[in-house]
């Protein structure tokens, strides 16, 4: 069955769901079918759709988000296997202005010799619930600032990743000792070593790196 043959055979049935359904070639991220509920936000026609190619990417979503798309879902295919669904936020230009979205991504379609092609999302508004809004955004803040500094991350040490997880949870260096089984002045060492390396100068900035690499 090719893929045009299987959104034939689904489609009806995306239109009864309350969310948007888009099928996506995996190479270029160019739109193959979207569900005439979204169609109806972007103003556009099927057709007219599927005409923005690989510039649907760039017309409707922020670059970070693609990258990010990009990225999960090679960890996804790779790691997880072609079966597996990944969960994720992200923003869509509507009507002029960026709106936040939760949505599912999957693999939708496989060609020969096991090769995905196309990826199925199913994604609906979070427009009323302000406060998952608001943790969205802190999360892209956080993985912006995580991927912009991870060449200084990956500088460290186990022992210092260990020593920024501690002080990220507001550790003092005494707490931090007895914790890590080590002398207070090797803690300090350690923060001394953090801080040249980050180039950082405050505990403030140290919690940033522990939150943005999931370390608290």
């Amino acid at each position: 069955m090719t893929v045009e043959e299987k959104i034939s055979t689904f489609s009806e049935e995306f239109e009864k769901l309350p969310g948007i359904t888009v099928i996506n070639e995996i190479e270029g991220f160019k739109p193959l079918f979207m569900t005439s509920n979204g169609l109806e936000l972007l103003g556009l026609t099927l057709n007219e759709l599927i005409a923005t190619k690989e510039n649907y990417q760039h017309i409707y979503f922020k670059s970070n988000y693609i990258r990010d798309y990009l990225e999960s879902l090679e960890s996804l295919i790779e790691l997880e296997g072609l079966d597996e669904t990944y969960t994720f936020f992200h923003q869509v230009k509507i009507q002029g202005s960026f709106q936040w979205y939760a949505a599912s991504i999957k693999i939708f379609h496989i060609e020969a010799h096991f090769q995905p092609t196309h990826t199925i999302t199913y994604a609906v508004p979070l427009k009323d619930f302000e406060w998952t809004i608001k943790r969205a955004e802190r999360l892209m803040e956080e993985t912006d600032f995580a991927r912009k500094n991870l060449e200084k991350y990956g500088k460290l040490t186990p022992r210092e990743i260990e020593t920024l997880g501690l002080a990220g949870k507001g550790m003092r260096t005494n707490e931090m000792a007895e914790r890590l089984n080590i002398s207070s002045d090797t803690v300090n060492s350690h923060l001394k070593s953090l801080r040249k390396k980050l180039e950082v100068a405050n505990s403030f900035e140290l919690q940033e790196y522990a939150r943005a690499y999931d370390l608290m």
